[in-house]
């Protein structure tokens, strides 16, 4: 076929997320709207890349982030200020993508497309590519990754067929998690769907109190984070975040991602005051998004061979409430080896004594 390849770091934001409507298997992390939220943060750059017929039709197209700053968002300052003089650091990241619109060519689209991506990493000083592929997009083909030197490893999500219906979709689940569903709905809270920035705000504290009692620091600058969210995502009918409130107390929350029918659960955080409440939080999330007539709700990524007690516990979490387990492709390719272990020894300087003890 007559195709085109197009790279470009601005596209007409309506036109982009349209097209990924022609794909029922398209989601959030794919839209303009989910790159700008990082380029306003972080200052990466956005990188559209997609493929045109000789109708100047779009039949597939991936949208990328390249991330200078964002490696360093939880390093000490002294690495911050070496890594970026130095020019280390760069990475270039997808999710769920490309989204291939003409399936019965997709070897020589998705060929254009990495070929995009191969030069846009040698224009930036890439270090390393890494990208997931679309859980739901089921027989997407891996060939032309493999020709282009791509490492795989497989990733895992739980996707609910929400399209079933709140009833059968109750009497599908094991007897165990109805019984903690009709528990929870007794623990005296309310189902509230965010309205007002302020309840972002609450979410926020949250997530920095879990961070706390977990003992990791929170990345980046977490407030501006929040913020912009709000502004592209939220403002836009990307993003939607649902709370549970006892009296006037925020005591967890679900932040989603909305687009083309799908949703997916981005971040959960709950208070540690009461039992239940993230269980009461999913199962109301899941019934709200039935009323909104979305197709399907993803639980965004469990290790499919769980190994650490927390892996463990978020794939049973996410296995109790009748989705699919879906497996999809985390494809890497290192393009500088040795800035990577710089990068990363710099991060952590354990790291780096390894790398100069072995050269």
């Amino acid at each position: 076929m007559n195709y085109k390849l197009k790279i470009s770091e601005r596209v007409d934001e309506q036109e982009w997320n349209d097209t990924l409507l022609h794909n029922n298997n398209s989601m959030t992390y794919q839209t303009t709207n989910w790159q700008y939220t990082f380029n306003e943060v972080y200052g990466s750059k956005p990188v559209f890349i997609y493929v045109i017929d000789s109708n100047e039709k779009i039949v597939g197209q991936l949208a990328g982030i390249i991330h200078t700053k964002w490696f360093w968002r939880d390093a000490n300052i002294i690495s911050k200020i070496l890594g970026n003089k130095l020019g280390l650091g760069a990475l270039f990241h997808w999710f769920y993508g490309p989204i291939i619109h003409d399936k019965s060519n997709q070897d020589e689209i998705i060929s254009l497309i990495l070929s995009g991506i191969e030069q846009v990493a040698i224009k930036n000083n890439v270090m390393m590519i890494r990208g997931i592929t679309p859980p739901l997009e089921q027989d997407l083909s891996l060939t032309s990754f493999q020709k282009f030197g791509y490492e795989f490893q497989t990733g895992a999500t739980f996707i609910i067929d929400l399209t079933m219906g709140i009833e059968n979709l109750y009497n599908s689940l094991k007897k165990d998690i109805r019984y903690y569903i009709r528990k929870s709905e007794n623990l005296g809270l309310k189902f509230e769907i965010t309205t007002s920035q302020k309840t972002l705000s609450e979410f926020q504290n949250l997530k920095l109190s879990a961070f706390k009692l977990e003992g990791r620091r929170p990345s980046g600058n977490q407030e501006k984070f929040f913020d912009k969210h709000w502004k592209i995502l939220h403002e836009k009918g990307y993003e939607q975040l649902l709370v549970a409130r006892r009296d006037t107390e925020n005591m967890g929350g679900i932040l989603t991602l909305l687009f083309n029918n799908n949703i997916i659960q981005h971040a959960l955080v709950n208070s540690p005051k009461m039992d239940l409440i993230g269980i009461f939080l999913t199962w109301n999330t899941i019934k709200w998004a039935i009323e909104k007539k979305f197709k399907t709700f993803d639980f965004a990524g469990v290790n499919p061979n769980p190994k650490t007690n927390k892996e463990k516990g978020i794939y049973f979490y996410a296995s109790k409430f009748g989705g699919q387990l879906y497996e999809y492709s985390i494809c890497t390719k290192m393009i500088n080896s040795t800035k990577f272990k710089l990068s990363s020894g710099l991060k952590n300087p354990s790291k780096l004594k390894n790398f100069f003890k072995k050269i």
